[in-house]
This record gives C-alpha cells, sequence and structure tokens, in this order.
C-alpha cells in the first residue's frame, strides 16, 4: 500500500489464475495491531484478460480483445469484498478509515 500525492491511498492487486476469479477483502494493520479499510468513494481500475489477449501468430501476432482497462467508483466499507477477474491487475485506491497521512 501506498500513499499518493494527492492523499489517497493505493495497493495493487495480481490475480495469476488464468482461469478463476478470487474475492478479496483488504485490510491494513496499522502500528497499534489494529485493521483499518478503505472507506468511502474508491476506484477500483481493472486490466485483464477480458481487456487484453495476445494471439500468438508469427508475424501476424495481434491483441484480440485490445481494449482500455476498467474502471468504476464505489463506496467500501470494511466488509466490502473485491473480485478480481481472471489473469488480471487491479487497483484500489482511496481513503483509508483510521489511518491519516
Amino acid at each position: 500500500m501506498v500513499l499518493r500525492p494527492d492523499g489517497n491511498w493505493s495497493v495493487m492487486l495480481v490475480n495469476r489464475d488464468e482461469n478463476n476469479a478470487h474475492t478479496v477483502r483488504l485490510a491494513f494493520a496499522d502500528s497499534a495491531g489494529h485493521d483499518n479499510s478503505f472507506s468511502g468513494a474508491v476506484t477500483f481500475v481493472t486490466f485483464g484478460s477480458e481487456q487484453y489477449a495476445w494471439v500468438n501468430d508469427g508475424p501476424n501476432s495481434h491483441p484480440d480483445p485490445d481494449n482500455p482497462p476498467i474502471a468504476t467508483t464505489l463506496q467500501a466499507f470494511s466488509d466490502t469484498v473485491f473480485t478480481l477477474p481472471k489473469a488480471s491487475v487491479s487497483v484500489v485506491r482511496g481513503k483509508v478509515a483510521g489511518v491519516e497521512r
């Protein structure tokens, strides 16, 4: 987890499973051992096999599909579960309850 210059926190999640989506609940332990989580509006950006796949065809190789990442905004709470699509990289960014800049 990294603190961005805009005061938001960001975490990158990678699902290396090429066949299955996986769900995660994010909790961050502070120095006192308390769990904190994203809270309020967060941005969830995903780039995976639904957006991009390489077709290996020698000199005719090409991506199919060749789409941009998918970005959504949602309200996060301590029990929010994020779904990581198969073969994807996702970034969650927003405020973390209880963690000051």
